[in-house]
């Protein structure tokens, strides 16, 4: 009878370890499966860019079929007859250089034209703007030129829409609102009609970058100089431009002939993100009248974004190449994203250049 009782309980036993191991290999199977299940977070795609380019005139993203395309360089008449400007607040980059007589002349760098039914003034060409153009692989676009001009305009260096070619007559026009010379103007249409039937390429070269470095997209470049540069004043002596920071939209707004300066076309004010001040030597041609510029070599200046400035120096080694400004530490600057304006400085006048709060 013990016997019994004992192989009993021995059965028991080995039935409630079977029961328990079997219980163990199961959540041990349960841990396993749990641990080896992968947990898939939802990701965000940004698509706020599809469709889009970084454009290498502002830094800004924009659709890429502007984005690829070559810019025009406009040239316009800047003497006080042949304003207010018309299309100039849609250039993304604006050079101002003195021509005879003190007068300065802008020319206006375009990624966006085609809706604009009036650009201008326009005027001649100085064969420095020819070489502030090729900057951009742009297609220059003015109405006359200097005689020192027109062997470069005809020949294969640059790609230019004038007044001396066929296409000329159906492209440009005259308005009534203004005397002549200072009443030349063209439109989107007549650049691209311009563009086509000269044969022009319509897209930047394969191995073209941009001509400056901008901020990462999100961020803003904060100079490390302690200049404030709340006010701007150029020192030219004609239309005598100035810029004024406004800190609300970290903008420059430019003022000439002692007023705003004015878009007719959406009566804005000229406005910019960058400004540019590059000191030139400057020398008159034979004819002792026209002036000519020395853009090779290097020299200095100043570069001035959101509210400050620092002094720059800038460098070029061939007049068909790029015009690099670098900061104190040699390196090249780094630009906001937005307009740019570059002006330039022949040095005897650069006293009359003028930073202030």
């Amino acid at each position: 009878m013990q016997k019994k009782i004992l192989t009993a309980l021995t059965l028991i036993i080995v039935a409630m370890i079977l029961v328990t191991g079997c219980k163990g290999k199961k959540t041990e199977k349960e841990e396993k499966t749990t641990v080896e299940e992968t947990t898939i977070e939802e990701t965000t795609v940004d698509n706020s860019h599809i469709g889009q380019v970084r454009s290498k005139l502002t830094g800004e993203y924009v659709d890429e079929k502007i984005g690829n395309r070559r810019p025009v360089a406009v040239m316009y008449n800047n003497i006080i007859n042949a304003i207010p400007h018309s299309g100039l607040s849609n250039a993304s980059v604006c050079y101002e250089a003195p021509v005879e007589g003190c007068i300065t002349r802008i020319m206006g760098i375009f990624e966006n034209y085609d809706d604009l039914k009036k650009i201008g003034s326009i005027r001649s060409c100085r064969i420095y703007y020819c070489y502030f153009a090729l900057e951009w692989d742009a297609i220059y676009v003015h109405f006359g030129q200097s005689k020192y001009a027109l062997d470069f305009l005809k020949s294969d260096k640059i790609d230019n829409v004038g007044s001396y070619q066929s296409v000329a007559n159906s492209i440009f026009f005259r308005t009534t609102d203004r005397v002549a010379p200072h009443n030349c103007f063209i439109d989107g249409a007549g650049i691209k009609k311009g563009i086509k039937e000269l044969g022009y390429r319509k897209n930047y070269k394969k191995d073209y970058n941009s001509h400056f470095q901008f901020a990462d997209e999100g961020t803003k470049v904060d100079l490390a100089s302690e200049k404030i540069a709340n006010k701007v004043e150029l020192g030219y002596q004609i239309n005598k431009p100035w810029f004024e920071y406004d800190a609300a939209t970290g903008l420059y707004k430019r003022f000439q002939y002692g007023k705003a300066h004015i878009d007719d076309q959406n009566n804005e004010q000229l406005s910019c993100s960058n400004i540019i001040i590059q000191y030139v030597n400057a020398t008159l041609y034979p004819d002792n009248k026209s002036l000519d510029m020395t853009l090779t070599g290097s020299g200095k200046g100043w570069y001035i974004t959101n509210g400050k400035a620092e002094k720059i120096t800038w460098n070029k080694s061939d007049k068909l190449g790029r015009t690099t400004y670098l900061d104190k530490s040699g390196n090249e600057i780094v630009l906001n994203d937005g307009k740019t304006w570059i002006c330039m400085v022949q040095n005897e006048y650069s006293d009359n250049v003028k930073i202030s709060k």
